[in-house]
Parts: structure tokens; sequence; C-alpha cells
């Protein structure tokens, strides 16, 4: 990939580059909670199962006749200097996109798969040492560190609309950190140094008036869930806004996903009511789907048992086919889908539109 990525050179890295909207999307979220839960997906309107890079284009739409109320993007790539991220999205058509969805009147959440910053390889290289504690203050990569930080920040500050106003979007960094596959989880760092990594990476983009964003955790669904375990990296009330949690099906056990999902959200709803945050099920989903009624039968039932904020399901991969995780076209489970998006507790696009 070719490490242009022009657009930012426009956007000079200073204090206050971002309007004051964090905290009015997070006040728009509460709002939308008392309504219903908020469908997204990952990645939505750039490529689907059978299609990539038209413009006006979404699976989504084309199945259930609407755009998800929450669109996810992802930043994989960006630190590097790279035109495309992780998935091959340019960043300059991501940009479009989130101003789109925000014009629509949707919302958007934006993940950041961070490539290791001890050698570039991707998120999922551990190398011998720890490259958490290399990026933090005193570190010897902390430099390289604030360098990518200042790329996001500029990144956030050019997603504008037509008024000249910021984007306000919802930034889950550092994701699945109790998990063990990525270079920030629990066998790369502990618990402190991970907490530090956000704390840092809160304060330096607010120091640099990136103030646009409801900050949200989430770890992964784990063996045993319980309070303590959830709380073990969470880095501090004054740092989150949101908490969420990611959880898959992995097998054609409807009812074993249903149970991990139950027990996950029990701790994510009591942590929420205590701590005084929104929640939401910041990832899940079935590769490909294969059961043709499984959102109205296995997701729906559970979703309506919690107040949460959204359920975000991820990317319908044209290059890969286990990366399917909603309706498309052709699909056995479009009429279910329909049903789903259908259902008075399901909020899409159109139902969000008039609470800004």
């Amino acid at each position: 990939m070719k490490k242009i990525f022009s657009f930012l050179a426009a956007f000079a890295i200073a204090t206050n580059v971002a309007a004051s909207t964090g905290s009015d999307l997070l006040q728009r979220l509460e709002k939308l909670q008392a309504k219903g839960v908020m469908f997204g997906h990952q990645d939505d309107p750039v490529y689907g199962c059978s299609w990539k890079w038209d413009e006006g284009r979404s699976d989504v739409l084309e199945t259930a006749g609407d755009y998800p109320a929450i669109m996810g993007f992802d930043l994989g790539g960006l630190e590097l200097g790279w035109e495309k991220n992780l998935d091959g999205v340019p960043f300059d058509r991501m940009q479009k996109e989130i101003v789109a969805q925000h014009e629509r009147g949707g919302i958007i959440t934006i993940s950041w798969h961070a490539y290791n910053p001890t050698n570039d390889e991707n998120s999922w290289f551990q190398p011998a040492g720890n490259a958490v504690t290399s990026i933090l203050p005193g570190g010897a990569l902390q430099p390289k560190y604030d360098k990518w930080l200042d790329k996001v920040v500029a990144f956030l500050a050019a997603c504008k609309d037509k008024e000249g106003n910021v984007v306000p979007v919802i930034f889950r960094p550092w994701h699945e950190m109790s998990g063990g596959w990525f270079w920030w989880g629990a066998t790369a760092c502990t618990s402190q140094e991970y907490r530090q990594l956000f704390q840092y990476t809160h304060k330096y983009m607010t120091e640099k008036g990136c103030d646009n964003i409801v900050w949200a955790f989430s770890p992964n669904l784990a063996d045993k869930e319980d309070v303590e375990h959830y709380m073990q990296f969470y880095p501090g009330d004054e740092y989150v806004d949101l908490i969420g949690i990611d959880v898959y099906q992995f097998s054609a056990d409807n009812k074993v996903y249903q149970d991990n999902l139950r027990r996950e959200l029990d701790v994510v709803k009591a942590v929420g009511e205590k701590q005084k945050k929104l929640i939401a099920l910041t990832e899940t989903g079935y590769q490909n789907v294969p059961d043709p009624q499984w959102f109205t039968q296995t997701l729906l039932p559970v979703v309506k048992e919690y107040p949460i904020s959204y359920v975000l399901l991820w990317r319908n991969a044209w290059d890969n086919p286990k990366e399917n995780y909603v309706a498309a076209p052709g699909k056995p489970t479009v009429k279910d889908f329909k049903r789903f998006c259908k259902d008075k507790k399901v909020l899409m696009c159109k139902d969000i539109k008039k609470t800004r």
C-alpha cells in the first residue's frame, strides 16, 4: 500500500480542532436507548457479500429497505500513513461515508486495529517484549505513538458536515483486551499497563481538542465472566462514556450462544448501572448465518431483554465468505432479517433521524 494520506495534510494538529459534540452525541444516545436498540453493521456502505466500492449501496439497505442506525469503520493502517485501511477501505472514502451517515441522521462507531508499534506488523502480532510499555510516557516508542495519535485526531477533524461541524463518533480503541490475540491484550501486557494505554490515548487526544468523541470500552467473551473480571482492565469513569462486550457465535448450537450472551450482558448491565454508563453489544454475529431464522429467533429475544444502546454486527466481506454476518440479496436469511429490522424494538436509520 502507498503511504499517501493526502487529505490529512490539510488539517493542522492543534488544540480545539474539533467541535464540542461528544457530549451532545452521548445525550442523544441516552434518548435513543429509551426508544429501542439501534442496529449497526461494520463497513456497511463500502462493500458487501457480492460487491465492493460501489457508492450508494448497502446489503442492509437492499434487504431491509433502510440503512443501519449505526455504521462501524476501522482505522487500522491510518497510523502508518496508508491510503487504505487493513480491509482495503480508502480513508478518503471512509471519511465521505462517515459524513454521509451523519447527515442522513445515523451514528458512527470507530474501532482501531492498530499495527504493532515495535515492527509495524498487524494487531495480532506479538513479539517478545511489551509493545504497550514502549509507547507509554517514557517508553522508547512514545514519540512514534504520539504521531499515530496525531493522525487519528486529524482524521476525525477532517470529518465535517456541510455546515463545517465536526461529526461526533463513538470511538472504541483497544477493544477485546481481555483476550490474548492482540498486542494490547491480556497475554501481552498487564491490566495496569492497559489502563495506562487507554488513559494516555484519551488524555492526548482530548488535549489536542478532539472532543467530538463518545469513548467506548469493550472486552470480549470470557470463559468465566463476573463484574470483577470485567472491571480488571477498566480505565476509569472519567475515561469511559459507554461500555460494551464483543460476543460471537462459533457453533451451530444457538442456545450456547444465547447463554453466553446473557451471561455477558448480565455483567455489562450490572456494571453499567453501578458506573452509570450506557451499555451496548459492541460486536456480535454468526459467520455466514447458516440458520435462516437466526436474527429473530436467536439474536432478537436476547437483545430485547437488556437496555442496550446498540448492537453491531460485523462485516459482509466480498472476499471472504466466512466474514458475512448480515443478510444480503439471495441469502436464505433475507425474510427473517427483514422481520428483525421491522421489529418495534429495533431502530434503523430512519427511526432515529428525528432524535438529534
